[in-house]
């Protein structure tokens, strides 16, 4: 009984942060398995894997009905990282668990040093990095416009350049936003990379494709984890059945741990449509780096029972 309520209440907290920042609760749920309930990091990563697909299904519904999902965008980037899913989850059965948690811990700390650098480089939605629109549609402070709104070779300045362009409603700072996506050739590149470490460590992908749109393609921090959260689920359905048929899924653990997600994921949307960006930032931030270290250190059996 005691285990269990421990697995519901991690399952809570996942939810909870993972619809918050976009990363579907697995890189909460994996080290609080593997190192607080010493769970082996194969069936930790199985449950994780099933619970990613519960959180994008929660906080997407929510989402959806405040049209912050990039939907083109996520379908397009979708494609290549459901092909790297299926790469990472047929590889996981081949790796010591010291190497899955170097893996985990390195890119974990990664992502938390570029979401720093981004914060402290380019302000956030609601301030002057994104076009600020009045309720029709024109902009607040039509002066100069940021360099990635002047005028190109295809159009005027804040008009659209693709179909992945768009704009949504921020909550927090009661303002339309509108922004253009770029680098979208090398979004979809590394996309790939985020279905592999989706699949091979069961982190939904997010600790990638977040700040990836965030810093590379110029998208506000909540849109990106809204379309990550939205993108979670479709790689998750994928690798889960892989993991299942390995053996790497245990009703025991998974069930609790899948019930607290799903009530933990939708207060989280909640939460997150109401957050200033900037908040969002420093939990990815502080989230990242400490997961980030404690897995490296268990890697090298410093952090171990």
């Amino acid at each position: 009984m005691t285990l269990f309520l421990y697995l519901l209440f991690t399952g809570i907290f996942a939810g909870l942060i993972g619809s918050v920042i976009g990363i579907g609760g697995g890189i909460i749920i994996v080290p609080v398995l593997t190192l607080v309930l010493k769970i082996p990091i194969h069936l930790a990563i199985g449950t994780s894997i099933i619970s990613v697909m519960v959180t994008s299904l929660a906080a997407v519904i929510r989402f959806f009905k405040k049209d912050i999902i990039n939907i083109p965008l996520g379908l397009a980037l979708e494609i290549p990282t459901t092909a790297g899913g299926v790469i990472g989850s047929l590889t996981v059965a081949y790796l010591k668990n010291s190497t899955l948690f170097i893996i985990f811990g390195c890119f974990a700390l990664a992502s938390g040093v570029l979401t720093f650098v981004k914060s402290r480089m380019v302000p956030q939605s609601g301030n002057e990095s994104y076009e600020t629109l009045n309720n029709n549609n024109n902009r607040v402070n039509p002066g100069s416009a940021p360099n990635y709104l002047k005028p190109d070779s295809r159009g005027s300045a804040g008009s659209a350049s693709s179909m992945f362009d768009s704009q949504y409603y921020d909550e927090a700072s009661r303002q339309n936003i509108r922004y253009r996506v770029k680098r979208t050739a090398l979004g979809g590149s590394l996309s790939l990379f985020a279905g592999i470490l989706s699949g091979l460590l069961g982190v939904g992908g997010g600790i990638v494709k977040v700040p990836v749109m965030n810093i590379l393609m110029n998208i506000p921090v909540k849109v990106a984890a809204a379309t990550s959260t939205y993108m979670i689920g479709i790689t998750a359905v994928v690798s889960a059945v892989i993991y299942f048929f390995n053996g790497f899924i245990s009703p025991l653990i998974t069930v609790p741990v899948v019930a607290g997600v799903l009530a933990g994921a939708t207060g989280g949307s909640y939460l997150a449509v109401k957050l200033k960006s900037r908040y969002i930032s420093a939990i990815i931030l502080s989230v990242f780096t400490l997961i980030g270290i404690f897995m490296f250190l268990r890697a090298f059996n410093i952090f171990a029972y």
